[in-house]
């Protein structure tokens, strides 16, 4: 089940609304590979100050 999704800037101002459907289309059309594992691989090694990201690693797309 998914939920309707709101996006903000960094303003507060709502920037698009995913609706469930697209959601659920989303996940079965692209399938597991594309999730984020948060799982905790490395136990007692919570430091993540070294690691970088790119600035749309996660960000979320309309395709």
């Amino acid at each position: 089940m998914f939920y309707e999704v709101k996006v903000f800037d960094a303003k507060g101002e709502l920037k698009k609304v995913l609706s469930p459907k697209k959601l659920s289309n989303r996940f079965w059309k692209e399938g597991e590979q594309n999730l984020i594992d948060f799982t905790d691989k490395e136990k007692g090694t919570a430091n993540t100050d070294n690691k970088i990201y790119s600035n749309d690693e996660f960000q979320l797309t309309d395709s």
